[in-house]
């Protein structure tokens, strides 16, 4: 037997602390003292006692599988390049319209005890799409969301963009990656879209100020 991450979480190592995202809960955690020396223990292969992986699991941030577990910490490249890099996209009424939708059914979907399922959903939804070999379209269709955002009263935040952005990728069959990020002292949170190529929503400079903690491919 061994031990995963629960669905919907992540981790990173920043500033010296190992944190944790657990969306089911919508909360970020730490791991210290006997917790954090069991957990690398875990990360090692070495072994741990009954007690140990017992508070581990109790956390909620692990699940037992049969056979052997894989602990990664978050991982992926992120772009240097931005949309200010794609050539300008004209007003679309009909993305307006998507927009309008899209972002309606992001705050609902975003909602903190809702959050852990939605991010399970489109996880599901990025694997019936599979991997995008269509940078270009996904540039087009992202610049497109940006032409037609100012015109809608929702507040700009980084999570409900990339909610909003991801629906209508994957309605039109366009998968990209969802980051959440973070960075220490002070503590902040990040969210954001990117494909292998271009940063989605927000800019290069501040996703690449967030150390990846989940990655939602």
């Amino acid at each position: 037997m061994g031990l995963t991450l629960a669905p919907g979480t992540g981790f990173c190592e920043t500033a010296e602390e190992l944190v944790f995202l657990d969306l089911a809960r919508d909360k970020y955690l730490s791991l210290r003292g006997q917790d954090r020396a069991a957990f690398d223990r875990l990360r090692r292969g070495e072994p741990n006692d009954g007690g140990a992986i017992a508070r581990l699991v109790a956390t909620g941030l692990f699940v037992s599988t049969n056979g052997p577990g894989s602990v990664e910490p978050a991982a992926i490249d992120v772009p240097t390049r931005d949309l200010a890099a794609v050539s300008h996209e004209s007003f679309s009424p009909r993305m307006a319209l998507s927009t309008a939708f899209a972002l309606r059914w992001a705050r609902r979907a975003m909602r903190p005890e809702q959050i852990g399922f939605t991010i399970e959903a489109v996880r599901a939804r990025k694997a019936g799409v599979g991997p995008s070999a269509a940078d270009g379209e996904i540039e087009i269709v992202s610049a497109r969301y940006a032409a037609a955002r100012w015109l809608n009263p929702v507040p700009q935040r980084c999570l409900i963009d990339a909610l909003a952005l991801d629906h209508i990728l994957l309605a039109r069959g366009l998968a990209s990656t969802m980051v959440f990020g973070i960075r220490m002292s002070p503590f902040k949170a990040h969210c954001w879209l990117q494909s292998p190529s271009a940063i989605l929503t927000g800019t290069a400079a501040e996703a690449r100020n967030f150390v990846p903690i989940l990655v939602i491919r």
